[in-house]
């Protein structure tokens, strides 16, 4: 995952953020719409997305690729990136405003007092949920819920599961 936050309009940074993965390389995602989490593969030979977005394999809804994370991965890359980017911004503003001017005295002087930025926490993948894979689209297993009863919908296509389990 990336993050890329822009310090003006002609200006980006971007840092990759590792997450975790369950011990079969699977990613737990969230759905935006029906909020439940299953598992999708992230592999180079995916299956491109098509118009619309993925599928949720619950709801059959569709969203943007990056429309899947769950809430605490937000809350780790937002803690990821108060620390990477806005904290030094914040710290070389303050020391900007204290910097000494003319005549070896600083014009103006700054405290910035600021609540502690949260420490990023990694959220821990466990092993779970079951594995779902569909003949429409071979290489895009997904895993969903234990216990999960009717339709599984694809990723890629939505198409309800000839799933083999």
């Amino acid at each position: 995952m990336s993050l890329t936050p822009s310090e003006d309009v002609s200006s980006e940074q971007t840092i990759s953020v590792a997450v975790e993965l369950d011990d079969d390389g699977f990613l737990r995602r969230e759905c935006p719409h029906c909020e439940r989490e299953f598992k999708w593969l992230p592999a180079d030979d995916s299956e491109p997305m098509q118009a619309g977005g993925y599928h949720c394999p619950y709801c059959n809804c569709q969203a943007d690729a990056d429309q899947w994370f769950t809430k605490a991965q937000i809350d780790y890359l937002q803690a990821v990136g108060m620390q990477e980017f806005v904290e030094p911004l914040l710290d070389e503003f303050e020391q900007s405003f204290n910097r000494p001017k003319r005549g070896g005295r600083s014009l103006i002087s700054a405290r910035f007092e600021r609540a502690d930025a949260p420490t990023p926490i990694k959220p821990h993948e466990p092993n779970d949920m079951r594995r779902v894979d569909f003949r429409c689209h071979a290489k895009e297993p997904i895993k969903v819920l234990d216990g999960r009863s009717g339709p599984v919908h694809c990723l890629i296509c939505g198409t309800p599961s000839e799933a083999r389990t």
